[in-house]
């Protein structure tokens, strides 16, 4: 089932802003989050234990940790992929990788020959 057209909007904002690393996202073993004003935006991903089919999934929440709504997509979606990659780049934001990749790659640019 396609995301609803009111999160589709949202979703792209925020995986264009998680690219150009602005939003600050939370990660745990479960979920990546990031807030905004009172509501916070989650994204998990899994397979399902029934069907064996991968799938990601999103809710809005309020400050209090109560669901307000969510909505899932599984692989056959046609959405999925785009969902999946915001969940990815989430996951890669919230642990630092591109500013830990940007410091190793001027690091290694900095090494002389001998320091091999």
């Amino acid at each position: 089932m396609p995301i609803p057209a009111d999160y589709r909007d949202i979703v792209s904002v925020l995986a264009a802003k998680t690219e150009e690393g602005a939003l600050n996202w939370d990660d745990t073993n479960l979920h990546v989050s990031v807030r905004v004003n009172a509501s916070v935006f989650r994204l998990w991903a899994g397979v399902d234990e029934h069907s064996d089919e991968g799938f990601v999934a999103f809710g809005l929440f309020d400050n209090n940790g109560k669901v307000i709504d969510s909505w899932y997509l599984d692989e056959s979606d046609i959405e999925y992929q785009g969902l999946h990659r915001l969940y990815r780049a989430a996951k890669r934001h919230a642990a630092g990788v591109p500013t830990l990749l940007k410091d190793l790659a001027a690091q290694i640019a900095a090494m002389s020959k001998d320091e091999n």
